[in-house]
């Protein structure tokens, strides 16, 4: 009788934990839901705001002087509440740590106003870093109110993880992530919250807003043959230094931020500014401008222009990564790579080893391994860019090689993984 009770007991604790993580995908398949809507809506008037400009020169001060108004209200938020700052990953991971004390409600609601502005305004930000910790907040909080005895890192982790899969409606890259990078391990509990937690956020999210991959209207390719092996060596090597430049660069914004000796104030409103300005002059620039990726398949683009693409995509993000302005970087991480992979092709096809109609198909391969040499989870960027693309990638084996190369660059160049490194920074 008592074995019996026992094991009924067991039986509703289970139960209890598995709705509890349901309710938590629900939410946070809303709330991202609307976190990217708003993010459209803002950037689509700020976009027709800018447009005016050509017609209307008078108007750009009036730009600036929005940007300078939202920058303000930005900082004002940041002031009151630290936690928002940045992409708001190693937030996620202090937490999970217990290194830091967040009041997730209001960190929340903070949170998703500063970085629907500061990304939906034209910031070179992405949604993912900030979707993450808007998943993970939400996680921690469903577990305060639903006073579950399960321990709060399985809700924190597999909520956080579901914030990036909704953020790029990639459910299997989500529990990639999750594991490799928020958990670092898999065991039973780990499997069991993520996958509930992530698939009915993506379920609720598909239900309410409608199932679309993050990249639209990806054209099939054909495969490439194995005689390419030797090029994408090559793309993976350039693609791996790329990764190096890029954590060098972003990571070192926030020490050269550091030494400017001027009001704070001033500091912040820099990006703000700086960006409203490269906007008025090419608004193919705005935000995380993820046009980029389909750039070979909207006619021929010179080699100098995407190499001023390249370096100016850099340096805006790290202006707004430097002053710490709510918003991610994973998504230009993916701009900026499959610039990398369309400037390697176009230099081949210029050298005559190449044919044109692979430039597209190189640019979706540096978008992996640019994630891969940056974050340092190459299955997750194999999967990510597979699910991004609606399944249109079928060179599996070609993915796996520039991943794996540029993986292997940035580790004999020993250039940390960067939200790693980001916490590590955090902590001192």
């Amino acid at each position: 009788m008592r074995k019996s009770k026992l094991r009924y007991s067991y039986k509703s604790k289970e139960m209890t934990s598995i709705l509890s993580f349901v309710l938590t995908g629900i939410i946070v398949g809303l709330a991202i839901g609307f976190f990217k809507k708003a993010i459209g809506f803002v950037s689509s008037r700020m976009i027709e705001l800018i447009s005016e400009v050509k017609d209307r020169p008078i108007y750009a001060l009036g730009i600036i002087i929005l940007f300078i108004i939202i920058g303000t209200f930005i900082y004002f938020l940041s002031k009151r509440d630290p936690n928002i700052n940045g992409s708001g990953i190693p937030i996620i991971y202090g937490m999970l740590d217990d290194e830091f004390i967040v009041d997730s409600p209001r960190t929340l609601i903070r949170k998703f106003i500063a970085s629907t502005l500061a990304i939906g305004s034209g910031l070179t930000l992405g949604r993912e870093g900030p979707s993450v910790q808007i998943g993970g907040l939400i996680g921690d909080i469903v577990h305060k109110a639903s006073k579950s005895k399960e321990d709060k890192r399985y809700f924190i982790g597999s909520a956080a993880g579901a914030g990036i899969a909704v953020a790029f409606n990639a459910p299997m890259a989500g529990m990639l992530f999750t594991v490799e990078e928020i958990f670092k391990k898999t065991d039973r509990k780990v499997f069991l919250s993520t996958a509930i937690t992530i698939f009915t956020a993506i379920i609720t999210a598909d239900i309410a807003f409608g199932n679309h991959p993050a990249l639209l209207d990806v054209p099939n390719f054909e495969v490439m043959n194995l005689s390419m092996i030797g090029i994408l060596i090559v793309l993976g090597i350039f693609v791996g230094l790329s990764g190096v430049f890029f954590n060098f660069c972003v990571i070192g914004s926030k020490a050269v931020y550091k030494k400017i000796n001027i009001n704070t104030y001033i500091k912040y409103l820099i990006p703000f500014v700086v960006t409203a300005i490269v906007l008025m002059i090419d608004l193919d620039l705005f935000a995380s401008s993820e046009e980029f990726i389909f750039l070979a398949t909207m006619g021929e683009t010179s080699l100098l222009r995407l190499i001023l693409f390249y370096f100016v995509k850099i340096f805006l993000l790290c202006l707004a990564f430097g002053a710490g302005v709510s918003g991610g970087s994973l998504v230009p991480l993916l701009v900026i790579g499959s610039l990398v992979g369309n400037i390697v092709a176009t230099s081949l096809v210029m050298a005559g080893l190449l044919d044109p109609s692979f430039i597209f198909v190189f640019s979706i391969l540096g978008m992996c391994g640019h994630f891969s040499a940056i974050v340092r989870a190459p299955i997750t960027a194999i999967i990510l860019v597979l699910e991004m693309t609606g399944g249109a990638f079928e060179y599996l084996l070609g993915i796996a090689i520039v991943s794996l190369v540029a993986y292997s660059i940035a580790e004999i160049c020993k250039s940390k993984p960067f939200y790693e490194h980001l916490y590590e920074l955090m902590l001192k």
